[in-house]
């Protein structure tokens, strides 16, 4: 028995013994097991300071975001209006602008009218210029024709058989109606023909001429024997002188009775110089002012 008693204690010793190094085991891995917890039990917190953090940032991020929006909105506003003005001024400026362009069209036109008209003008002064050129030319050959007249009945002048004098711009060829004609006669004197005879030569030549035989007598009986008397002394002066070379076309005559008189019929000297025959030479400037035809 008391074997089998120290076997038991023995047995029983032994499981104590077992157990003890279990149970120092055990021990070790549930410290280890400890340790491991609090260590992420460290981790969980520095987790969750983090995601606190984290979460902190997050709230101002989005209360950031919450303040830019409304200010985004408060902008979008203030834009909106700034378009509704554009839109607004838009509109006017579209009318503005299509004024613009029609007062430019006018302005456009109005340059070419001005360009035109600058033209004409032109035109029209260089053709005056021209008629101004053909009309000095023309006076030029008159004072020319008139100088030569001049010349050719200085002798005449001289003897006092006829006067040259100027009337109105128009040379006038004077010749006594008492060298002409005998009293109340309407016949050429056949003494009387040189002196027409002289006149005729110094101006049948001039071809761009016209003349005009007038006749003219005193106040000395009843006017109309006198308008009649003076009418017919022109036409004789004047067939005489296209007898004599002086151009058919180129000469008329008229009668001016007593009522063109050169001085007063108060004496006998005066009715002397009163009664007549007087030549105006009458230059043809009519085709300088024809129409020109462009």
């Amino acid at each position: 028995m008391l074997t089998a008693a120290l076997l038991a204690l023995l047995m029983g010793g032994c499981n104590a013994l077992v157990s003890r190094e279990a149970y120092d085991r055990d021990l070790a891995g549930l410290k280890q097991q400890a340790d491991w917890l609090e260590e992420q039990k460290k981790a969980c917190h520095a987790g969750a300071e983090q995601s606190l953090q984290e979460l902190n940032r997050c709230k101002e991020t989005a209360q950031t975001a919450v303040r830019e929006r409304e200010q985004c909105r408060d902008e979008l506003g203030n834009t909106k209006k700034v378009l509704d003005q554009c839109t607004s001024r838009g509109g006017s400026c579209v009318k503005e602008l299509a004024d613009c362009q029609l007062a430019k069209m006018k302005a456009d036109d109005d340059l070419r009218r001005a360009a035109a008209d600058l033209q004409a003008a032109k035109r029209e002064r260089d053709q005056l210029l021209k008629d101004q050129k053909a009309l000095t030319d023309a006076l030029n050959r008159v004072q020319d024709g008139i100088r030569r007249v001049q010349n050719r009945l200085k002798d005449l002048v001289a003897a006092g058989k006829l006067r040259i004098r100027s009337r109105q711009g128009l040379l006038v060829i004077e010749v006594s109606s008492d060298i002409l004609f005998d009293t109340g006669k309407a016949e050429v004197k056949a003494g009387a023909r040189p002196v027409l005879a002289e006149i005729a030569d110094a101006i049948k030549d001039l071809a761009d001429r016209r003349f005009q035989v007038a006749g003219h007598t005193d106040n000395t009986g009843a006017d109309a024997l006198n308008w009649r008397l003076s009418t017919d002394r022109a036409l004789a002066v004047l067939t005489e002188m296209i007898g004599m070379g002086v151009p058919s076309k180129a000469v008329s005559a008229a009668g001016f009775g007593p009522y063109l008189p050169m001085v007063a019929n108060d004496t006998p000297e005066n009715r002397a110089k009163n009664r007549r025959v007087e030549l105006l030479l009458i230059p043809d400037l009519g085709a300088l002012f024809e129409p020109t035809v462009p």
